[in-house]
């Protein structure tokens, strides 16, 4: 047998697990063979057999997640357009700062550009969406040093900040089957996941934070990806110093009692520009909100980020790199309260008129109200329904793709999000439903107790929301509206799920608690629309009367 090859995808394996790997999501194939089978039985390593290639990204995606502490995940795949499928997963966890590590396994370098079957060029291969790239030698002796250093050295970067993929291209000549004995014996080694190190910012951005928040009506905004280790901190500086919070539904805030979350609806007032602060202060991404990124974009701003990011759509803000522990102390004055005052009478006002919500976004207020530990929530209407729905107080763990922001790989990457959960769930529209349907086959083997809830408008229920769905109604439902006429229980039969058809939003609770694996709720793009406009004007409506009173 192969003892080389053999001692070389053992060290390999070994070092990604030393290096913290835990998870390995492995799409089979012919040229992946010796990895694949390394680990596979590497005793360490949690391995997951997807065979759809774009389906194993996003899942992989979502394991990064699938813990308090993010943590890397290893992808392995055969030579060829196997490696391609991972595109997109690579482009959502760059922008969304996820440490994937992906190794796709290649024919040597003398079968390249010659002609040779399942032969593609995979050397940098997903360009500038991946920290850094590595086209690795055969396995020899000589090279055994450089591969356990590079495997090393990757997974660490992948985890240093800004987080992100890396890409290892691993080619193998034939004979492609280690020795299955002599591996198990060498597979062992101890994890040491890398802790991430506190970055300290300068003197420099300390002294820019302290200028500019001096003497000043301040505001918190706290985004999409904000380290836990920073929200405690955020909310007792807040509070101490009468500083509203303006708490993203991804942000994991929206736990704490007295942060800002209806801000969307209230913000669609005419007279937002006279509740504007001084300066808004803002840790992580940008949030969900358009209303409130456009509002944003009329202040001073400062984001508090980490070294290597730039998340400022408005190219306005000032960034300041470092830990939030570190600048929070800065703030040097309190506001004066009746402006935190006001924000959360308007909050009052929105909070109470919840209880006549309806259609897709009451379906969505109230599936926040069970028993679930974690939401994973699709783009597009989904996301926007539990930006208005998720009140504070609300102890669940929301997560969605907003890197990129597409509707692709969302099933995958929600199943992978809530591998270690006992309860869980995910909001999708029809057509995101569609888009990843392969995956319902990880569906049926989930480890916990996962529903798929189905708001089916029968098509892109976001378009009629822009102002495309100003143009002739044939081409707006050929380009936008897209019907499909998707039979949700069909999907069900096919890959034997649970179904069940809910007609009244009310209905959610008994479908969640049921562990129903597929819940469809019909619903129409037009009345969708109708409602969120209403509602968002009655609470305009009243938010101007009772401010007058």
């Amino acid at each position: 047998m192969n003892k080389v090859l053999t001692e070389w995808v053992a060290s390999m394996v070994n070092r990604l697990v030393t290096s913290g790997v835990k998870d390995v999501v492995i799409s089979p194939g012919s040229r992946s063979t010796p990895l694949a089978v390394a680990a596979y039985l590497h005793p360490q390593i949690r391995h997951h057999i997807i065979v759809d290639e774009r389906s194993a990204g996003f899942f992989a995606l979502g394991l990064t997640r699938a813990s308090e502490t993010v943590r890397p995940v290893a992808l392995i795949c055969t030579s060829g357009t196997a490696a391609t499928n991972y595109y997109s997963a690579v482009t959502e966890a760059f922008i969304s700062q996820l440490p994937l590590v992906v190794l796709t396994t290649d024919r040597p370098h003398e079968l390249r550009n010659v002609g040779a079957p399942q032969a593609i060029n995979q050397v940098r291969l997903y360009g500038e969406q991946v920290k850094t790239s590595v086209d690795l030698p055969v396995p020899e002796e000589a090279t055994l040093s450089f591969m356990q250093q590079t495997i090393t050295r990757f997974t660490n970067l992948s985890m240093q900040a800004p987080m992100g993929p890396v890409h290892l291209n691993v080619p193998f000549r034939e004979p492609l089957l280690p020795d299955i004995e002599s591996l198990k014996q060498i597979l062992k080694a101890d994890p040491v996941l890398p802790e991430r190190q506190r970055i300290r910012p300068t003197q420099a951005d300390k002294d820019i934070f302290s200028e500019r928040t001096s003497h000043k009506q301040l505001a918190f905004v706290v985004g999409p990806y904000t380290p836990t280790s920073w929200q405690k901190s955020i909310v007792e500086y807040a509070s101490e110093r009468q500083i509203p919070i303006f708490a993203d539904p991804l942000s994991g805030m929206r736990r704490f009692d007295g942060v800002l979350t209806n801000y969307d609806t209230w913000l669609a007032s005419e007279h937002r520009t006279d509740w504007l602060p001084e300066v808004f202060v803002r840790f992580g991404a940008a949030p969900v909100s358009k209303r409130f990124n456009q509002w944003m974009a009329m202040a001073d701003q400062l984001v508090i980020d980490e070294p290597g990011s730039y998340r400022d759509p408005s190219s306005r803000a000032t960034i300041c790199y470092g830990d939030a522990l570190d600048f929070l102390p800065l703030i040097a004055s309190a506001n004066e309260p009746r402006y935190l005052e006001r924000l959360r009478f308007f909050e009052e006002i929105a909070e109470s008129a919840k209880s006549s919500l309806q259609g897709e976004v009451e379906l969505t207020k109230r599936l926040l109200d069970t028993s679930i530990e974690l939401l994973f929530v699709s783009n597009s209407m989904p996301i926007r329904d539990v930006d208005i729905s998720l009140s504070a107080g609300t102890n669940i763990h929301v997560l969605a793709n907003r890197g990129a922001n597409g509707i692709d790989g969302v099933l995958s990457t929600a199943l992978g999000s809530s591998y270690d959960t006992s309860h869980g769930a995910l909001l999708i529209g029809d057509l995101a439903f569609y888009h990843d349907s392969n995956a319902l086959q990880l569906l049926k083997h989930h480890p916990g107790k996962f529903s798929v809830v189905i708001a089916n408008n029968n098509g892109g229920g976001i378009f009629s929301f822009l102002p495309q769905a100003a143009v002739d109604t044939q081409l707006f439902e050929d380009l936008f509206g897209t019907p499909l006429d998707l039979n949700i229980r069909g999907f069900a039969d096919t890959y034997g799920l649970t179904y069940r058809l809910i007609e009244r939003p009310d209905e959610i609770q008994e479908a969640i608690e049921d562990g129903i694996h597929l819940i469809e709720f019909p619903s129409n793009r037009e009345e969708n629309v109708m409602i969120h406009r209403g509602w968002t004007q009655s609470v305009c409506s009243r938010l101007i009367t009772e401010n007058e009173s």
